[in-house]
This record gives C-alpha cells, structure tokens and sequence, in this order.
C-alpha cells in the first residue's frame, strides 16, 4: 500500500492523475484513486470536494465509475496557505525587495507586486500597512556585475577585471575562475582562483571596486577536487583568511548581559558553552582569526574577553590600543 501523503500532497497527486487521463482514458475509477493514493473512500470523496472548491472541473462518470477532469486544471493559484505561511511569504517578499536595484533584477518589482497581491488574497482580513522593515542594500556600483559573475561560475568562464584596491593608486589587471558569490557586511564579493602567483586560491575581490567591464577569456575545468564551499567557510567569519591561517580554538568570555545578546543570536556557530556564572559566560568558537573577526570583537568593547589564543587576545590589545590613541589627540 503506498505510503500516507499529507493533504496538500495528495491533492497534488490526485491533480496531477486526472491531468494526465485525456480522451476516452480521461475517466480514473474510483477503485484506481483509491489503489493508487492508499486512502479510505471517505477520505477520497473529502479530496475531491475540496478540488471541486477549488473550481477543479472535475465530472462524475456514472457509467464508468469513475471521474475526469473536462479539462485541464492546476490549481496553483488557490494553494492553501496557513497564517504561517502568508507571514513567511510577506517576510520574503519585503528581503527579496531589497535587491530589486543590482543590475538584471530590475522586473522583480513587478513580479513581487504580484506576489502581494496574491498575498492579500489569501489573507481574510485586508491588507494592513507595511509592519516588516530590513535594513537597506547599500546602491554600490558593484552590483551591477552580480549577472556576469554568476553566468561566468555556472558555466566556468575564466575572466578578466581592472582591480582598484584602495591603497594602490591605479588598477591591476586580473586574471581570475570565480568560484562563488558571497554577501557580507553589505558587499557583495566574488571569490575563486587568481592567475596572479602572489595570490592564488582562494583571493575574493568586492565587486564595487571593479572598474570598467570585466570579459570572458575563455574557460576552467581545474577547480581544485577538494575545494567544497561548505567545508571553506565552515570555520570562517566574514570573508578573508589570512596566508597560512588555520582554524583554531576562540574562547570568549562575555558579559551575562552581552551572553544574552550572544546566546540569542550568534555571530558565528557552531558554539559550544564552556561556563556560565553571575559574571561571565565563557564560549568557544573553532574558527580563523582574522580581521573581520577582531573588528567584530572589538565592537563589543568591555563586553567581550579574548581568553585564547594568547596570540588573538594580542591582536585585540593592539586593535583597542590603536583605537585610543585617535581620541588622545583631541
């Protein structure tokens, strides 16, 4: 006997049946649907009321006893939706929303009109005022390159970019297999492969500091064998790993106050809690110290601790040291 689907599942199943009988094969018997779904008659003639609510053409055939669709039917526009639902989707469409600006996403406004307006249909109360705010995208130039960048990954074309970094006083020419795309700190970067031998594998470059147009100039098919993105960023926070940097165990301490922000939501997991007091909260991190990481860390100010390693509590005295020196000026 098949196994069990839930409700929206087999109606689903029972939609797709019916679509595919045409012509003097068109009627499915009942003892078919209820062979084929591995439902009770009551629970067959419940599916099919509520297809026929869904204005499903759906025809009892006495002679044949069976039913048929008169004609071809998807119901997709009356999918029920639970209050659960209709949240998630105003939610995705408010983040979606906000990358309507790059270049190549410039008809997602039409399509997420679309989306609330069927939204609001499924609602049963009317449409209120906007109640869910994001953060805005930054309109960086960088993300008009977003559309070659991923064309150029799915379809391994090497490329090549002016680079203007900005403590060199003109661009590089780059010779680069992108890999990924990443979004952090509201940049958008494109990592991979540099041609250059004092950089290699992996070098990320932020796409608004592209000048000019970057080209296809042929194709990759070496991407290392062991390279997995998952595994990559696994022990990584934000975007850079420093030459020769290996992933090492970070333990923070933490203010009970500040711990409660932590705990909640996490810049980084996994985490895993080594004590809780009245005074600190201590936590480790397996991960790469980097510059991103030491800026996070000193964001909290007195709120954090770097217990290990001795060599990232350093980088953090040096960080907090350079720090006061600008405000002993004034």
């Amino acid at each position: 006997m098949p196994v069990e689907k839930k409700p929206f599942e087999r109606l689903l199943r029972i939609n797709e049946i019916f679509n595919l009988r045409k012509g003097g094969e068109a009627v499915v018997t009942t003892q078919e649907l209820l062979d084929t779904l591995g439902i009770s008659r009551r629970q067959l003639l419940k599916d099919l009321d509520q297809l026929k609510s869904l204005d499903a053409p759906l025809e009892y055939v006495a002679a044949k006893r069976g039913y048929r669709y008169t004609d071809a039917f998807d119901f997709s526009d009356n999918i029920p939706l639970s209050a659960d639902d209709v949240l998630h989707l105003r939610i995705a469409v408010e983040l979606l929303a906000k990358v309507n600006h790059l270049e190549g996403f410039q008809r997602l406004p039409d399509v997420f009109e679309k989306i609330r307006r069927s939204v609001r249909r499924w609602v049963d109360r009317k449409a209120t005022e906007k109640a869910i705010y994001f953060d805005p995208l930054p309109h960086y130039e960088g993300g008009v390159h977003l559309s070659f960048f991923l064309r150029a990954i799915e379809d391994c074309h090497r490329v090549t970019f002016q680079y203007q970094a900005f403590h060199a006083a003109g661009p590089k020419t780059v010779v680069f297999d992108p890999y990924f795309l990443r979004h952090y700190d509201r940049r958008w970067y494109v990592g991979g492969f540099s041609h250059d031998p004092t950089e290699g594998f992996i070098r990320t470059f932020p796409l608004e500091r592209i000048v000019g147009t970057p080209e296809q100039v042929g194709y990759f098919h070496d991407k290392p064998k062991d390279y997995s993105p998952d595994v990559y960023w696994k022990h990584i926070y934000g975007i850079t790993i420093p030459p020769g940097k290996l992933p090492e165990d970070v333990e923070l301490s933490f203010t009970p106050q500040q711990a409660r922000y932590f705990l909640t939501t996490p810049f980084f997991e996994p985490f895993e809690v080594l004590h809780e007091s009245e005074k600190a909260v201590v936590v480790r991190l397996r991960v790469v110290p980097n510059i991103d990481l030491i800026r996070k860390l000193g964001s909290f100010g007195k709120d954090v601790e770097v217990q290990r390693p001795a060599s990232l509590a350093q980088e953090m005295v040096k960080f907090h040291k350079e720090a006061l020196v600008q405000y002993e000026k004034r």
